[in-house]
């Protein structure tokens, strides 16, 4: 008979562990190839996106207009876009924030529809469009004026559509972005006007130098503090690391399960390869034909598994496309990824097959016709245990799991693994719902903040005042723009406390939990910060570090921020109310609402939910895969034993507890393990996507989700026993008669 048919004969004979296995890799091929491919896709878009519709290197407002631009472009090397832009009410609690169509800056680009033809067309951002069902063709009102829907569009310094760039929590319900020609916002009526730059070499210092000479800077933002076009690379680099990391661990449990299938397989032929040796078949046919098994999965798996990633990818990088509100302008396969995917598998298989096919060869043919060496070995660990004085079934149970010790671990990682992918999704979200409900509702007492374009020195009509100006931070060669904000002693707009819970006031210099993580900066060090605005240097000491973790945040008594940037005593620059206030625009630079932010949490959690979800049916699916395997051979394996037990009279209730029963313990182990596991590495995770950001996402694991992911773990464990139940059944007593008179 050629091997090739026993090849597949043994295959169907045992499909459901094989299956499993295969299904593991097709798994890991689809999560490394779609998920690397689309991060891979998302920057080559990001980059090509930025480079040509010329993204800003940094935005800034002066006190006083520019008047010759073209004069101080050619000075400074730069190009600078002035910028007009004005937030419209679109419905109730919802604003919609049109800028011109810049020329030189920040340049638009059609996701779909036809470009600017006239002043009544109006270009939106595609996830605002979405979230009030505003189509091409539709006519909408703005300030008293018609405008055509004539497409939607994506701007560089909006790919994360935030109201304010140091916001982290986008919500097309109530923001969105509209881009019109620039003669229909020259003639609105309380329109701002602020700058883009592009720089060239050394040429920001000296723009803000010469702007200075004969200007005041009242607000500047670089780049990479503006969350509108850094938050998208964090998120990038998390679903890549996602899509190399993760399917590696389901890889690697493939490969241990597939080697155990083939060790349990070539056990059990022992007599057949002897024969095969005695009928002429040679040493490396009968090596090939037990790669043969690993090589079928392997390649079939992978290949598989890497078409279904390709079919993933497109879908993939349209969400996060219109999540960014980002054009997709070109799909590359990246074949290296591709490759990878496919060979991958193969490169980690074949090795180890072929290693343990050689070790069984080793054997004598005359052993192996004999049956093999399978004498049981009574090993040093079972000899420490005195068990003669234990029941039977005590016994039996323990002996068991000592003699099978290497399965148990694996067991053991395999369930670590899961719960780590399984608790991945509910610290996320937990961690989110800490981040928005919890830290940033008790830091920040109010609902309105006003910046004003100039120190402000007459009481405010209602609310609490504060002065804030940006800074760069010198530790140890490291740089780091933060927010220093000056607050009266007895503020309570915004309330911090320590690490221990004790309330702190702003009598003294208070850094956030989020700046000292990322600076290395610890109570008691002293830091040296440069205004950003005014280029003024300075020395401050850090009295105390406060749990909270949005933005880079510093603060310090208003009397001596006041004093230390050479800002008029008892001026302020922010008011912080419970209520709206009525302000002269003109003297207004920006406006939040903290409430923004709680309703763009809400929104963001939806979808969140269903990831969770889809996380948790994934790593429950490979739990009851890696258990049922195990307990499936477990059962082939003691085949005699169980047999021999039921002509002794034992139930298959009984015999399912001694042989199986005692496995929920390492599962409930496993588990238990898998926790500090998860928080460890999800911590790390969350560091690198968010080492770019002005933000640090604190891990958070609250009691009910534990108790959610221990329920999908024992309940997989439960459907596995249930899988392998009839194969329990099926096992008569017949064979022990049988092979007790060979």
């Amino acid at each position: 008979m050629p091997l090739r048919k026993k090849l597949f004969r043994t295959m169907l004979e045992k499909k459901a562990q094989f299956f499993s296995a295969w299904l593991l890799i097709v798994i890991s091929s689809v999560v490394f190839y779609s998920f690397t491919a689309a991060g891979a896709n998302l920057i080559d878009n990001l980059h090509l996106f930025y480079q040509e519709n010329k993204v800003e290197d940094a935005q800034f407002i002066t006190q006083e207009p520019l008047s010759d631009i073209d004069k101080m472009e050619e000075k400074t090397g730069t190009e600078i876009e002035e910028r007009y832009v004005s937030d419209v009410p679109y419905e109730s609690d919802v604003t919609l924030r049109v800028l011109d169509a810049a020329q030189d800056v920040n340049l638009y680009s059609i996701v779909e529809g036809d470009r600017l033809s006239s002043d009544q067309d109006i270009l939106v951002d595609k996830g605002f469009a979405g979230a009030h069902e505003l189509s091409i063709g539709e006519n909408v009102q703005l300030n008293g004026k018609t405008f055509h829907v004539s497409g939607f569009m994506a701007i560089p310094d909006y790919i994360y559509p935030l109201k304010e760039e140091s916001g982290f929590l986008k919500n097309p319900d109530a923001f969105g972005v509209a881009v019109v020609n620039q003669d229909v916002l020259e003639n609105w009526e309380g329109h701002q006007v602020y700058f883009s730059v592009r720089f060239s070499g050394e040429s920001r210092d000296e723009l803000k130098s010469l702007l200075n000479q004969t200007n005041q800077i009242i607000k500047w933002t670089d780049k990479k503090d503006n969350n509108r076009i850094s938050f998208i690379k964090g998120d990038i680099a998390g679903v890549k690391k996602m899509g190399e990391f993760l399917p590696i661990g389901i890889l690697l449990i493939s490969m241990v399960i597939i080697l155990i299938l083939l060790w349990r397989l070539m056990k059990k032929e022992y007599v057949q390869i002897g024969t095969l040796y005695a009928l002429g078949y040679r040493k490396g046919e009968i090596i090939r034909h037990y790669l043969s098994y690993a090589g079928l999965l392997v390649v079939s798996g992978s290949l598989i598994g890497t078409l279904l990633g390709w079919a993933l990818l497109h879908p993939l990088l349209s969400t996060f496309a219109t999540y960014y509100n980002l054009p997709v302008l070109e799909v590359n396969p990246h074949w290296s990824y591709l490759l990878i995917s496919l060979l991958l598998p193969l490169v980690l298989f074949i090795p180890l097959t072929y290693y343990l096919v050689q070790r069984i060869l080793k054997i004598p043919p005359v052993s192996l016709i004999k049956g093999g060496e399978l004498k049981v070995r009574v090993g040093r660990l079972e000899r420490l245990f005195k068990l003669k004085k234990l029941p039977f079934k005590r016994k039996f149970v323990i002996r068991e799991m000592v003699r099978n010790l290497p399965r148990l671990l694996f067991l053991l990682t395999g369930v670590v693994f899961a719960t780590v992918l399984l608790l991945f999704g509910f610290v996320t979200k937990n961690s989110m719902e800490y981040l928005v409900t919890d830290n940033f509702q008790q830091v920040y007492n109010y609902e309105y903040s006003y910046l004003f374009n100039a120190p402000q020195t007459s009481p405010p009509e209602s609310g609490q005042i504060g002065s804030t100006a940006p800074f760069t931070i010198n530790v140890d060669k490291d740089e780091e723009i933060a927010t220093i904000t000056g607050l009266k002693p007895k503020n309570s707009a915004i309330q911090l406390k320590d690490s221990k819970g004790n309330q702190l006031d702003f009598t003294s210099v208070i850094m956030n939990k989020s700046l000292s993580d990322k600076m290395g900066i610890e109570e008691g060090d002293s830091i040296e910060v440069t205004n950003e605005l005014s280029g003024r240097s300075f020395d401050i000491t850090v009295d105390h570090i406060a749990e909270s973790y949005l933005g880079n945040m510093i603060y310090m008594p208003l009397k001596e921020f006041n004093h230390l940037n050479g800002y008029p005593d008892g001026s302020y620059t922010e008011v912080y109310s419970n209520k709206e206030l009525t302000l002269p625009k003109e003297n207004v630079v920006a406006t939040t609402k903290s409430s923004d932010t709680i309703s763009g949490f809400k929104e963001m959690i939806k979808p969140l939910n269903y990831g969770v979800a889809a996380i948790a049916f994934i790593a429950a699916v490979i739990a009851v895969i890696i258990i049922y395997i195990l307990v499936s051979l477990l059962i082939e394996e003691n085949s005699f034993k169980i047999s021999l037990m039921k002509v002794i009279g034992y139930r298959e209730k009984s015999i399912m507890k001694m042989m199986i029963g005692y496995n929920r313990w390492f599962i409930i182990l496993g588990f238990l393990i898998g926790i500090p596991v998860t928080l460890l590495s999800i911590s790390s995770f969350m560091n690198s996507i968010t080492a770019e950001m002005n933000v640090t996402i604190p891990v958070q694991l609250d009691w009910m989700s534990v108790l959610i992911c221990f329920v999908i773990m024992m309940a997989s464990y439960y459907v596995s026993l249930w899988l392998n139940h009839r194969k329990l059944k099926e096992i008569s007593m017949t064979e022990a008669i049988n092979r007790s008179t060979e």
